[in-house]
């Protein structure tokens, strides 16, 4: 009985958190999903963007907008900032009839449209754009011993109270080798 009760009470909460969730649910680039842009088959989109994957709208969803907001949330559930290639196809329902859906490619903007108002994303390069012209360190390569070198431990050492915020410690001198 009180099975019954906990489950009666729980299960409202999760089918309006569900329902809530996709107005409130924004895309990659900020937008909300609910006012994701859907490019029609036939129309370059106004930015550089890449393709994530296939979607299509619920075959349930009998009206345009009704497909349209299935899209943007199969969109939204990959990770989309878009929909490209939109169109709407006739699919062979369950029960032998013909159903009209919405289908399309869930994109994610490399560079947002300049009618956005908002900066172009950064992508993560593995090396510093200035890198290949960057003058090489003043320090120079340690030479090859023929005496072990003792390991580093793999713990970072940890800051000393008197090292002051944002400057990196201070290393000690070392003596040179004798030759």
């Amino acid at each position: 009985m009180r099975r019954l009760l906990l489950a009666a009470l729980v299960a409202p909460i999760f089918a309006g958190a569900a329902c809530a969730s996709f107005k409130d649910k924004r895309t990659p680039s900020g937008e909300f999903c609910s006012d994701m842009q859907v490019v029609p088959a036939g129309t370059d989109p106004a930015s550089e963007y890449h393709r994530l994957q296939p979607i299509s709208s619920d075959p349930k969803a009998r009206t345009e907008a009704e497909r349209l907001e299935s899209l943007r949330k199969a969109a939204c559930a990959v990770g989309g900032d878009a929909v490209i290639e939109a169109v709407n196809e006739e699919v062979r329902a369950e029960n032998a009839t013909y159903a009209t859906v919405s289908s399309g490619t869930a994109i994610i903007w490399l560079r947002r449209p300049a009618s956005s108002g908002a900066t172009p994303l950064k992508l993560p390069n593995k090396r510093p754009a200035g890198a290949a012209s960057a003058e090489p360190s003043a320090e120079p390569a340690p030479e090859p011993t023929a005496e072990p070198t003792a390991v580093p431990s793999a713990a970072p050492a940890a800051p000393t109270s008197s090292a002051k915020a944002g400057k990196p410690p201070v290393k000690p001198p070392t003596t040179p080798k004798k030759k």
